[in-house]
């Protein structure tokens, strides 16, 4: 009798879900064809490509393809799945870097276990290993892999250096802004940098103001106060248009 695919939830969350207009669109199609055209894709009976044409094909009682992939690990299937996912045309820019970072957490992982264990599986390409095996935290170490890392991602080394630096040093907030599209890339880094640029300007408040103190007929003492508030004002001001929660403008939520 044959098995039923299963459903493995770590598998299943490598994979950026449909928005839910691609997912009845594709549902649409295939009740439409009465046949799902791809097949589902399986390594020992569980499904590393497919799930919701699987899902969908189950709901209906519509007849599916298998196709049995063979890899040495657990390891090597779910760095397929995430090369895979990277193949995918309808992804943002997001959606690839963190596919290609959770990738290189992976590969860093597997190369680190084949240090450890001289003579085990040396399974996946000595390139990728001997690469991540030098990265030994999620921000971009050396020229090289931010280099690999943006070509896997097809952004730029500019765009990925940003998105890392807001995913190391931004806050939760600005973050999942960036994350779901509200705010371009390129726009949380810059906020990220008016935030630092405000910091700065406060701590030369608070010096200038304990060495300076304003009094009562010093104009000139007066005046760097009021450049200061002005400078401080400005940068809030700034800051504040972003707390908002307010799209930029022209930014659509991209599919992932």
């Amino acid at each position: 009798m044959f098995a039923l695919p299963s459903i493995d939830p770590e598998f299943k969350g490598l994979i950026p879900p449909l928005q839910e207009d691609e997912r009845m669109q594709l549902e649409q199609n295939i009740l439409s064809a009465q046949k799902c055209h791809d097949a589902i894709v399986l390594w020992n009976g569980i499904i590393l490509d497919g799930h919701n044409r699987f899902e969908i094909c189950e709901k209906h009682g519509i007849e599916f393809q298998v196709i049995d992939m063979h890899f040495p690990s657990r390891d090597a299937a779910k760095v397929w799945i995430l090369e895979n996912q990277l193949n995918r045309r309808n992804l943002s820019d997001i959606a690839r870097i963190e596919i290609a970072l959770l990738k290189a957490q992976i590969l860093r992982e597997k190369a680190k276990k084949n240090q450890s264990h001289a003579g085990g599986d040396k399974s996946g390409t000595k390139s990728d290993e001997a690469l991540l095996s030098t990265v030994s935290k999620p921000e971009i170490e050396t020229v090289h892999v931010r280099k690999s890392l943006a070509t896997q991602a097809r952004v730029g080394e500019a765009t990925l250096h940003r998105y890392m630096q807001v995913k190391e040093h931004g806050s939760p907030n600005l973050l999942e802004h960036m994350q779901s599209g509200r705010l371009k890339i390129t726009t949380a880094h810059r906020v990220l940098e008016v935030r630092k640029q405000l910091k700065r300007a406060n701590k030369m408040y608070k010096f200038i103001t304990g060495v300076v103190p304003a009094k009562a007929g010093h104009e000139s003492n007066q005046e760097i106060h009021v450049k200061l508030m002005q400078l401080s004002a400005t940068l809030n001001q700034l800051l504040s248009q972003f707390h908002s929660g307010k799209p930029e403008e022209g930014v659509t939520n991209d599919p992932a």
